[in-house]
């Protein structure tokens, strides 16, 4: 008797791997390389929480008092209370603790229970080109549709992307539910100014979308000021906004996250939490409270995004068109670089050029084995981003420095 082969997700297997942690690994093996390929800052947390985070949240009976039960789907209401208050100092914007906020692990968690609670098996969701690489592998992942939004650079890069619409992608948004829009933006840096709120509020009535707004890195705004999608009238009922402290307190290994949306919204996400999580993790949301309730934590965050403003500053005066990068995006925000490289892959030698390559793809490679500098081809954030590449700006200020030495003489 013939045995029937055990079968795998088909899209899970045809799936590209995580692009820039993949890149970062290879880095890790070899000491002579200097990684620019992955967002693990080299501050955070804040030194003068340390201490109390040692004495009282890492301490045995923390451990214990967490450890034994699950929390609730909603997260810890001493947290939620902390983010609301994060919106009313920070943005002026009013936030129910009680119906409209609840922790998820991570903002990854908070982003595929967005997805999953907005559409359904088959639908439609909008994401720009350049996106965060995730988005598309998500929503492949989930069972939906990724719709590009080609976004030409420019000063109103969203506002310009609703107005081209037509005709790529107009009859699939029609049929679509939802848009996610990550500003500050990785990988290009991009912030979304009222022109792009406007359009795309405009663009979420016409067509029924909820409007997913990332904004993890919404603390490190250092060229145009940072908004939250709640905050525009338009988008008030029909955005849910997703944050972390993985980027802005240098913790990527706390996986707490969290999500803001309208009562319906939460009490959906919430059902599903419980099948899909049944909870996050107890201690570190003392932790994730502790920093953000912290008094000193406006100055500490807005020194952080200082020093990432200005190794932007320095890393565009450094990497000129006269060594093959240029800068059809300028960065307002987050702690990414997203140059065109387009002129340096033309100078290649002939082993890196050619083929079915981009660019970005032939520099990244040619960087990696030439001048042991990681750096994510562009190709990954969309099929317009092709002559770019991705850089973080928060490494260690040594091995940051270093880098830059060897890309401007690359």
């Amino acid at each position: 008797m013939t045995q029937k082969e055990l079968h795998l997700n088909e899209t899970l297997v045809a799936m590209e791997i995580y692009a820039s942690k993949a890149i970062s690994l290879k880095a890790k093996q070899d000491p002579s390389i200097v990684g620019l390929s992955f967002g693990e800052p080299e501050f955070g947390p804040p030194e003068h929480l340390k201490e109390a985070i040692a004495r009282e949240d890492l301490s045995l009976q923390a451990f214990l008092d967490s450890s034994k039960r699950y929390e609730d789907a909603r997260g810890s209401l001493k947290l939620r209370q902390a983010i609301a208050r994060w919106y009313r100092v920070r943005y002026q914007l009013e936030v129910n603790p009680d119906t409209e906020i609840m922790v998820t692990h991570g903002g990854v968690e908070a982003i595929n229970l967005a997805i999953l609670c907005t559409t359904e098996p088959g639908e439609s969701i909008v994401i720009s080109d350049p996106t965060y690489m995730l988005y598309e592998r998500t929503i492949r992942a989930l069972g939906r549709r990724a719709v590009a939004l080609s976004r030409p650079p420019g000063d109103a890069e969203y506002a310009q992307a609703a107005d081209r619409m037509r005709p790529a992608g107009h009859d699939e948004l029609a049929s679509g539910r939802a848009i996610i829009v990550n500003s500050p933006e990785n990988p290009s840096g991009y912030v979304a100014n009222g022109q792009d709120w406007d359009a795309l509020g405009a663009l979420c009535e016409k067509h029924g979308l909820w409007l997913i707004h990332d904004e993890v890195y919404d603390t490190m705004d250092f060229g145009r000021k940072h908004s939250p999608a709640r905050a525009q009238p338009r988008l008030a009922e029909r955005s849910i906004m997703v944050n972390s402290f993985s980027k802005k307190f240098g913790m990527p290994g706390l996986r707490i996250g969290w999500m803001v949306a309208k009562p319906e919204l939460i009490d959906l996400a919430c059902k599903l939490h419980d099948y899909m999580y049944l909870g996050v993790n107890i201690q570190y949301e003392g932790i994730a409270a502790r920093l953000l309730s912290d008094p000193g934590n406006p100055a500490w965050l807005a020194a952080n995004s200082d020093m990432l403003h200005k190794r932007m500053r320095s890393a565009m005066e450094c990497l000129t068109e006269k060594g093959g990068y240029s800068w059809d995006r300028r960065p307002h925000g987050a702690m990414f670089l997203f140059p065109n490289v387009s002129g340096l892959a033309a100078r290649l030698p002939a082993a890196y050029r050619g083929g079915q390559r981009s660019a970005g793809e032939a520099v990244a490679q040619y960087l990696l084995e030439e001048k042991k500098v990681a750096v994510v081809p562009g190709a990954v954030y969309g099929r317009e981003s092709g002559n770019h590449i991705r850089m973080v700006l928060c490494p260690p200020a040594a091995e940051f420095d270093k880098a830059m030495q060897r890309l401007s003489g690359a």
